[in-house]
Parts: C-alpha cells; structure tokens; sequence
C-alpha cells in the first residue's frame, strides 16, 4: 500500500487510512502504533515513517475471522 522508499511525514495525507494526526501521535507517546523515526534530537524533534514500517504495521494488525 504504501511506498517502500518513502518517508511520509505525519500530516501526510496518506497517512489517514491509519489513523488521524492526533491518533499518531498519541499512539507515539504510548509507544504503539508504527515504528517511526525521530529527525533529530531533543523531545519535539520531527518524525517520520518509513512505507515499510507502515506495511508490515498494516500486516500486522490482520484479523483471521474464527471458522464457523
């Protein structure tokens, strides 16, 4: 779904099949959701995601439905 070689910022647009900004972030402080990258040091530093932290977060939260 999403590009391999990309890093997509969170106010990407694309990013909204995830989740809302704000959602992001706090899955960020919670230490959940996508693994990201801080650009840089310090607390309010930038992140980003790469496309295949996004895939394989997507992959991962594959639901199997239970046989009937």
């Amino acid at each position: 779904m999403f590009d391999e070689d990309k890093l997509y910022r969170p106010n990407d647009p694309a990013l909204k099949v995830i989740a809302s900004r704000s959602r992001l972030a706090q899955w960020r402080m919670d230490g959940t959701g996508p693994a990201f990258l801080k650009l840089g040091p310090g607390p309010k530093s930038p992140v980003a995601y790469t496309g295949k932290a996004l895939n394989e977060w997507l992959a991962s939260q594959t639901v199997e439905p239970a046989a009937a």
